[in-house]
């Protein structure tokens, strides 16, 4: 099949099927008598895909991957999860930039002229979001932890900070305090392997797993097959606006510093229905009266090194950002190593 019968099948035109040869996609035949371009069945199968995932909005880079796995099917999906990901924040960092636009214009209306400085605060303050974004990384090499831990792997990675019934404890009591409601929505955030998960889907909920590691997210999936779970971190939490009505997240905020930690609290707030609950269990504060426990239990301290630190819960900025946004807020010390912050968005 020639080209521009090749094109005319697929709906588009002969210069896009050549630019796909061209980023090296597909490679047609060349007839020998005139080099016109002869495409296959293979060919134009394959060209059907490149159709349809750049339409999906992946990028040809990760198209060429893509394709490239079809026939392994968990390689296929973690790929499509990475892509699926980084649409998601461009798409955050889109709307992040359309509300500073927004409110740049309002503070210009209010101007007699508009000023420089009024965009360049803006500006900073985007920057300052894609910095903390782009500098996050994976220095606990999780991928490699649930390889060699499997289920275990979270607890793991915490096993010099927390005993395995501190971490135990610390889960039922998260689920205790967002006390699930068959049939409503909520998210898991760093749900790791799914111990949390599986809790919290035994309620009946309609539960979204949301997790960094790829190889973490499928011990997840081969554990809950019918709970939703995504590729993604939480400074960029791939989910819409105001869905959740309920969001845990259990030992996922210490990958993440103080800067971070809000950037990640602003995310869930986006995600979460007014009067949503939200529950963030984690490494505590050393010092009790800046952490403003709500009980006499003494506040932890993180005292065994590790080889990766682990940064403890801000708990005092973050329950700063929660009060201006009038939620209303409960601290308790659940282990001498954990404890949970409570927040309730309001109506």
């Amino acid at each position: 099949m020639k080209v521009f019968e090749a094109a005319r099948l697929l709906g588009t035109t002969p210069r896009t099927l050549r630019f796909y040869e061209e980023k090296g996609l597909v490679a047609p035949t060349k007839a020998r008598e005139n080099g016109y371009r002869l495409y296959s069945e293979a060919d134009m199968e394959r060209l059907r895909w490149i159709i349809a995932l750049r339409e999906l909005g992946l990028p040809l880079a990760v198209i060429g991957e893509v394709l490239q796995t079809v026939q392994q099917h968990d390689d296929f999906l973690r790929l499509a999860d990475r892509a699926r990901a980084l649409l998601y924040e461009e798409w955050v960092t889109a709307g992040q930039k359309l509300q500073a636009l927004d409110d740049t214009i309002a503070i210009w209306q209010r101007q007699a002229q508009p000023e420089l400085s009024t965009a360049e605060d803006a500006a900073d303050m985007m920057k300052h979001f894609r910095s903390e974004r782009s500098s996050w990384n994976d220095r606990w090499d999780y991928d490699r932890l649930a390889l060699e831990h499997g289920k275990a792997a979270p607890m793991a990675a915490l096993a010099k900070v927390l005993t395995p019934s501190g971490y135990e404890q610390a889960l039922m009591k998260t689920l205790e305090w967002i006390d699930p409601i068959a049939g409503e929505c909520g998210a898991e955030l760093g749900a790791g392997t799914g111990n949390l998960s599986v809790k919290l889907a035994e309620a009946g909920v309609h539960l979204t797993a949301i997790e960094q590691s790829a190889q973490m997210l499928s011990i997840l999936r081969g554990r809950l097959p019918h709970v939703e779970a995504k590729l993604g971190n939480l400074l960029t939490l791939p989910l819409p606006d105001r869905v959740c009505s309920f969001i845990a997240c259990s030992f996922a905020m210490h990958h993440l510093n103080g800067s971070q930690q809000l950037l990640a609290l602003a995310e869930m707030d986006r995600i979460l229905l007014p009067g949503g609950r939200l529950a963030i269990t984690d490494i505590s504060l050393d010092n009790e009266e800046e952490a403003g426990l709500s009980n006499s239990a003494p506040a932890a301290a993180v005292r065994k090194p590790l080889a990766v630190p682990i940064e403890p819960l801000h708990l005092h900025e973050l329950q700063e950002w929660l009060k201006s946004h009038r939620y209303s807020i409960v601290v308790e010390q659940l282990d001498t190593a954990a404890v949970m912050l409570f927040a309730v968005k309001p109506e």
